[in-house]
């Protein structure tokens, strides 16, 4: 019964492909994509992302001695299962961590690439550093998901496609049909991106990742895995982001996502298993959703960025091959920014045109003083390239130039018929070659703001080998840069009472030069280095991280 239910989704590939292709050929008719007149060429400013970062790059080749270690290479992307540390390891500080710097913090990221072929596939760790007196101890525990413990348990193979690794598709398609038809779990549920707390008191996170299944509740104190987060509304969908945003009043907003669906902006009550949807964009590409892995949040809108990276469905169910991973690359399309009021009025909704542009991760959004524009800034990929060049293959053969992410900001009109502009934010060389995993002042979240801080690149070298500091209103920049190191996302964390937007810490855990890991503290203002706290092991490389106060 079991090979012939396979052959028969298998022979319907055809009729699929015909279908999808159909689809594809009708979606110029939407509402959503008349907005859009086809256009054969790249923007301008899109063009110029590559020709103005070329001569810094070109430049800056001749300087040797950037690239990382093999060392800290093999140990940032291994195939080792990193060995948990349950109990709280106390570690060895030089230089000094401010007294004041008292709680928990938490990053999520692979804690094995094993049997994966992208940097986005590890399965989810959680490492904690904590902080009291000056002192530093540190916790690193799995994410005891499904995709994970099946993973264990078939010896060390994948039961579902994760992001860039996928099974062929006479083994994954069952799992994803299952999933389609209600009868099972059929995509990844790995919490590997992004941790934060899930309730006011800071005493449990979660863990998440792209798909709906893929949200999971632990202790904070322990980072034990308590159980799977179920939710008992009606919201369809098996895709989100990664990146939900927290409100003041502790609410969370989030865009889920459904194939041949749309993008749904739905609010969450903290610890609420219920979810309630205040807009539902169409797609402009039926049936293939834009990838949304992160998107801008102002005081009064989000905004749903439905940029011109599109999922090839073929690829996304094993059937084809995508250009990108499991996406198509269409600028032609340009991009639509959706800009949903957040007090929940539909008949305030926005469409506005944009440039074709790709990014991982916004900076920051705020509205102008005058109330007539939306700024957004980020990191602008001219295509994604980047991301078949985080295919683990290429990461670890520390070859490959990393792509130009120059720091550019959308200006998107609040009325009339006016369409979003880009324009450059940065003046220097090092500011305007690469900018990824960026963060800010927390206190600045969707207001007008003046210092990011990101993962950034001396060249020569294959993928982030420093971190920067960001002036938006000056348009320079600081760095910090250790010949043979790697470093991960800066996170800032403000001081109490403080004085400036820049007066706080920024931490990032480092793997060395010789493949042991520590946890960097930098002056946030001066960008100087006050202390490190040594492991005396590496952790793999990782993403996201929160900071939990410990008076919470």
């Amino acid at each position: 019964m079991r090979s012939m239910s396979l052959r028969g989704l298998l022979a319907k590939r055809d009729s699929f492909v015909a279908g999808y292709t159909s689809l594809q050929a009708r979606s110029n008719n939407s509402p959503i994509h008349k907005l859009l007149p086809y256009q054969g060429r790249r923007t301008h400013l899109l063009t110029a992302v590559k020709s103005q970062a070329a001569p810094a790059m070109l430049k800056k080749q001749e300087t040797a001695g950037t690239h990382p270690t093999q060392a800290a290479t093999d140990a940032c992307f291994t195939n080792d299962i990193s060995p948990e540390q349950v109990e709280a390891l106390s570690l060895e500080v030089s230089g000094a961590i401010p007294t004041w710097l008292h709680g928990d913090y938490i990053r999520n990221g692979p804690g094995t690439f094993k049997g994966m072929d992208h940097l986005f596939d590890g399965y989810g760790m959680l490492v904690k550093f904590s902080f009291a007196k000056g002192r530093v101890t540190t916790q690193q525990r799995f994410v005891q998901s499904n995709a994970y413990k099946t993973f264990l348990d078939r010896g060390y193979k994948l039961k579902y496609n994760e992001f860039g690794t996928a099974r062929p598709a006479s083994e994954s398609l069952p799992v994803i049909a299952a999933g389609i038809l209600g009868m099972g779990q059929g995509f990844t549920d790995n919490a590997t991106v992004n941790v934060f707390p899930s309730n006011a008191d800071g005493s449990e996170l979660l863990a998440v990742t792209e798909s709906v299944k893929g949200t999971y509740r632990l202790d904070t104190a322990t980072l034990a895995t308590k159980h799977q987060e179920k939710y008992t509304d009606n919201i369809k969908g098996d895709l989100n982001t990664a990146h939900p945003k927290l409100l003041p009043s502790g609410e969370s907003i989030n865009i889920v996502v459904g194939f041949g669906d749309g993008y749904k902006v739905v609010k969450q009550q903290r610890e609420s298993h219920e979810r309630q949807e205040i807009a539902k964009i169409p797609l402009s590409q039926f049936p293939a959703p834009s990838w949304i892995h992160d998107f801008p949040i102002t005081k009064n809108y989000v905004v749903v960025p439905e940029t011109p990276i599109y999922f090839n469905m073929l690829a996304a169910l094993t059937l084809g091959k995508a250009p990108y991973v499991q996406f198509d690359w269409k600028p032609e399309t340009r991009s639509i920014l959706h800009l949903v009021p957040l007090n929940g009025d539909k008949s305030k909704i926005r469409h506005v045109r944009a440039p074709s542009y790709f990014t991982f991760h916004y900076i920051n959004a705020y509205e102008t003083g005058d109330g007539s524009n939306i700024h957004i800034d980020f990191g602008n990929f001219a295509d994604p390239e980047m991301l078949n060049g985080l295919k683990l293959a290429s990461v670890r053969s520390n070859e490959r130039p990393v792509e130009a992410s120059p720091i550019m900001r959308l200006t998107v009109p609040l009325s009339g018929d006016g369409e979003a502009t880009l324009s450059n934010l940065m003046k220097d060389d090092d500011a305007y070659t690469f900018s990824e995993l960026p963060r800010i002042n927390p206190h600045y979240k969707g207001q007008a703001y003046r210092y990011g801080y990101s993962v950034s690149a001396k060249l020569p070298t294959s993928y982030g080998n420093a971190l920067s500091k960001f002036d938006m209103q000056e348009g320079t920049s600081k760095q910090w840069h250790e010949a043979g190191c790697i470093p991960v996302e800066p996170l800032m964390v403000p001081a109490p009472n403080a004085k400036s937007e820049d007066d706080g810490v920024v931490l990032s855990i480092v793997m060395g030069a010789d493949g042991k890991s520590f946890l960097l503290c930098l002056d946030a203002g001066s960008f100087q280095e006050l202390g490190r706290a040594h492991l005396p092991y590496g952790i793999p490389y990782g993403f996201h991280a929160s900071f939990i106060p410990a008076h919470i």
